[in-house]
């Protein structure tokens, strides 16, 4: 008996652990080899996993066929941009960004901390873009050699490679040309191998290879605050490319607070270099990057799976630290602002402020409270969490929407509008007589006609008109002026003499619509008979 007492009480301590197991992040497997193919199967059970934080799409393919892939992790609308392996012996960069996505995914998913940090609230104000392997090609030349191309190009790589069958330290991709040493600036005074190479040769002319155009074009698309180039070995940190002067000191701070976090020392701004991801990017948009170079130094090959847990300790928290940074240059772009509008039109919800950022997702005609403006656009909080929508069909403020249609009377023609804007007058007008509001805006008032709904600007008009049906005779004691409908400025030239006059219609207390034999119309106050 003691014994099954004993054995049930073990269990009930298990039981805990392993629920706290089964919420932990591990769909990533930090410790191993980081492939092509494994990573592609860790990116599509990530997707899955965490559906509608986790998304990917292919950028286009190497030469050879495999996928470059962007992973997507956050809701925000602020964004920042990862990539690892560049160079083929460098994948344990794709390790540590992998590891990042499935840890700030699980603890996105359990609204818990992560080094300080609220990953929830952070994760609903950016997007962090990963391009975990830049170069699959070049990894999967390293880790398997040339049996994993086609036989026809075989003796080509080996060529490449000094003649070595040994590919353990190769870093270009699969053509030879190095993918780091492709981007524009600098480039025409790179030096180096004049001929494809296992390393450093940096082809023809810049963006030469489809791996270093795809990035090229979509950095331009993620249009990151701040990029992080994940490149191996030696523990520093490059931070510096002939940065302006306005955002030397912003970059420094930045890069001072990374080498903190992560024990790499920062590299001292120097002439020269260019070719780089991260130098393009300074150059390009003016914003802050950074290269850290993961592991110590190791002599041409690609750091050694035990370095990786230290690696990752070092780099969990700058990760976060970036995508707080970018959320902060961000923000200090928009124009804040806090008023009510109404939108008049379904329409797209918007990743961004930017029409290539259109969602699938809609947004109905309501009221809505503008938070920002950046463009043509408005940042709303919505069901979806912050979005936008483009300026076009609103208006400043609230819309009256009547339960009970309001009675309006139009004492003259007046045009139509498909809605209260000037700007979007219609070829049709309404003739002067009796409609129904259903809204109104302002000195606006959408009346039903008999091609739908449709707004007219108040001028000369009678609200609620609601005349009554009588039938009396009454004593026009002086003489009184003809209305053809109950407005002052509706008067008619003839005039009345003293008399009595057939009284059919009343609105209010003192207009009377009565028959004579001058014509028939509306006059104001009488006495009765």
């Amino acid at each position: 008996m003691k014994k099954i007492i004993a054995f049930m009480l073990a269990f009930s301590l298990i039981l805990p652990m392993m629920s706290q197991k089964a919420e932990a992040a591990d769909y990533v497997n930090l410790n191993a080899t980081a492939t092509y193919t494994g990573m592609t199967a860790d990116i599509k059970e990530l997707s899955t996993k965490y559906p509608g934080l986790i998304t990917y799409k292919s950028l286009g393919k190497t030469v050879y066929g495999r996928h470059i892939w962007a992973v997507k992790l956050g809701k925000g609308d602020a964004t920042v941009f990862y990539n690892g392996s560049h160079h083929g012996r460098e994948w344990i960069t794709t390790n540590i960004t992998m590891e990042m996505l499935d840890q700030y995914a699980n603890a996105y998913k359990n609204k818990t901390t992560f080094d300080g940090y609220n990953v929830f609230n952070l994760l609903n104000d950016v997007s962090i873009w990963f391009v975990p392997m830049v170069n699959p090609d070049g990894v999967t030349l390293q880790q398997y050699g040339p049996n994993a191309f086609p036989s026809t190009v075989r003796s080509s790589l080996i060529k490449m490679n000094n003649g070595s069958t040994n590919f353990k330290r190769w870093k270009a991709n699969a053509q030879g040309i190095d993918p780091n040493r492709q981007y524009p600036p600098g480039w025409s005074s790179i030096e180096g191998p004049t001929s494809p190479s296992y390393k450093n040769y940096k082809g023809t002319k810049p963006l030469q290879t489809n791996e270093n155009r795809l990035l090229y074009n979509f950095t331009y698309f993620v249009d990151p605050e701040v990029t992080i180039s994940y490149h191996s070995a030696g523990r520093i940190l490059y931070w510096h490319y002939n940065n302006t002067a306005e955002n030397y000191t912003r970059d420094y701070n930045m890069a001072k607070a990374f080498s903190s976090m992560t024990g790499y020392s920062l590299v001292a701004p120097a002439p020269g270099g260019g070719g780089g991801y991260k130098d393009w990017f300074i150059s390009e948009f003016k914003r802050p990057a950074f290269t850290p170079e993961l592991s110590y130094a190791v002599n041409e090959t690609n750091p050694p799976l035990s370095v990786i847990p230290e690696e990752w300790r070092r780099n969990k928290k700058a990760g976060l630290y970036i995508a707080n940074e970018g959320k902060k240059l961000w923000e200090g772009k928009l124009t804040k602002t806090n008023y009510l509008i109404t939108k008049f039109d379904n329409t797209y919800l918007y990743d961004r402020p930017g029409t290539q950022y259109k969602s699938t997702l809609r947004f109905n005609a309501q009221p809505a409270t503008v938070i920002a403006e950046k463009g043509n656009f408005f940042r709303l909080n919505t069901v979806h969490g912050k979005k936008w929508v483009s300026k076009g069909n609103y208006v400043l403020g609230s819309v009256t929407s009547y339960s009970t249609p309001m009675p309006i009377l139009l004492t003259e023609p007046l045009t139509l509008y498909t809605l209260p804007l000037t700007s979007k007058v219609t070829s049709s007008s309404a003739p002067a007589g009796e409609y129904n509001a259903v809204k109104s805006y302002k000195n606006w008032y959408a009346i039903q006609t008999a091609s739908g709904v449709k707004w007219v600007q108040a001028k000369n008009v009678v609200l609620n008109y609601k005349p009554v049906a009588i039938n009396k005779q009454i004593k026009l004691t002086t003489v009184k002026n003809l209305y053809t409908y109950p407005l002052e400025v509706r008067k008619t030239p003839t005039v009345l003499q003293p008399g009595t006059a057939k009284a059919t219609k009343q609105w209010k207390d003192i207009w009377y619509y009565i028959e004579t034999p001058q014509g028939n119309g509306w006059v104001k106050e009488y006495t009765a008979q």
